[in-house]
């Protein structure tokens, strides 16, 4: 079982990632401007401090270096949404 969650793991979380930008993209104007929903969020701050904090974990030995950063990546990025600057 463990075998078959290290190999599914890296898909879902990017079937999480994406289902994410979509959602973000889905919320700009069709114009290509943004609302003031989206406007000024810090996914790209949030997605440097997560791949931060995951290669920590990942060199601490608490989980696989690979899977540290890119989930580290996706909660950073889902972090990062839902603050403004």
């Amino acid at each position: 079982m463990k075998e078959f969650a290290t190999a599914a793991l890296p898909w879902i979380i990017l079937g999480i990632t994406i289902a994410v930008l979509a959602v973000k993209v889905s919320k700009r104007k069709n114009d290509g401007t943004e609302d003031d929903e989206t406007k000024g969020d810090c996914t790209s701050e949030g997605m440097c401090l997560g791949m931060c904090f995951g290669m920590l974990f990942g060199t601490m030995g608490m989980v696989n270096l690979g899977l540290g950063l890119s989930l580290g990546m996706l909660i950073g990025m889902t972090a990062g949404m839902f603050v403004k600057k």
